[in-house]
């Protein structure tokens, strides 16, 4: 079964999510509600997931951008969507310049989230022929 993760700290947010990507598809959530968790979660090898959906500011403003910094060095084939309310050019550009699998911008919709799990999908397919 598949795995993904929620990296949100609005308890809300997470369960509503979780309940939008169980409608698109079957799988496992995990929901962590800070940096430091899901990068513990992330270090351990055993933990294997297919995606990542993760707020932008978590604990503090833009504080999404160092853990997706830290997803693009150490494990730079995690698909990864960003879900965020920002729309300011300069934060949209900054996120996008470490290309992301996907870019949500709230309020988030069913096909919104159907996209970043396809596009997870096909990222994992092209990794599996690579090997």
């Amino acid at each position: 079964m598949k795995k993904i993760l929620i990296v949100e700290d609005n308890k809300l947010m997470a369960e509503i999510l979780a309940q939008v990507i169980r409608r698109c598809e079957s799988c496992e959530i995990v929901k962590v509600n800070n940096i430091n968790s899901a990068q513990r979660l992330l270090i351990s090898a055993s933990y294997q997931l297919d995606g990542i959906f993760l707020d932008l500011n978590i604990e503090k403003p833009l504080d999404g951008l160092e853990l997706l910094k830290y997803i693009k060095q150490h494990l730079p084939e995690m698909p990864t969507a960003v879900i965020t309310s920002e729309s300011q050019a300069e934060v949209v550009k900054e996120v996008l310049t470490l290309n992301p699998h996907d870019y949500l911008i709230k309020p988030i919709s069913m096909q919104k989230v159907q996209r970043s799990l396809s596009k997870f999908e096909a990222t994992k397919a092209s990794a599996a022929q690579a090997e």
